[in-house]
């Protein structure tokens, strides 16, 4: 299932065992974004035994980051009941915002792998 990008929203990608979420972030309505995308995951972590969500942000704002934080506390609730999931945030090199969010929420995750990719 293929979420696709619009001018406020990021694409969102789903397979059986793997999340994508690439663009920048800022919708007019959370709520309406993050609904489908947090039903999806509850679904395909439930289903594996193991996950992975690749994020690539360019730009989210302050809504955005609330639901980053649900997101992750989800994975991360779902990582200490024995799944192994996976988180990659990706950030361009000259990102110093996106790699600051990263390490971020990094900190606060005590069950999953969270990796910090810098892009060339």
């Amino acid at each position: 299932m293929i979420i696709p990008a619009t001018s406020r929203t990021p694409e969102v990608a789903f397979s059986e065992q793997q999340c994508s979420i690439k663009g920048e972030c800022y919708p007019e309505d959370i709520s309406e974004f993050s609904i489908p995308i947090m039903e999806n995951i509850k679904l395909g972590v439930g289903e594996a035994d193991a996950y992975k969500a690749e994020i690539e942000l360019y730009y989210f704002n302050s809504s955005s980051a609330k639901f980053f934080f649900d997101f992750f506390d989800f994975l991360d609730e779902s990582a200490a009941g024995n799944k192994e999931i996976s988180v990659i945030w990706r950030y361009r090199e000259d990102d110093d915002t996106m790699q600051d969010a990263g390490e971020e929420f990094q900190e606060d995750l005590g069950n999953l792998i969270f990796k910090l990719e810098q892009l060339d």
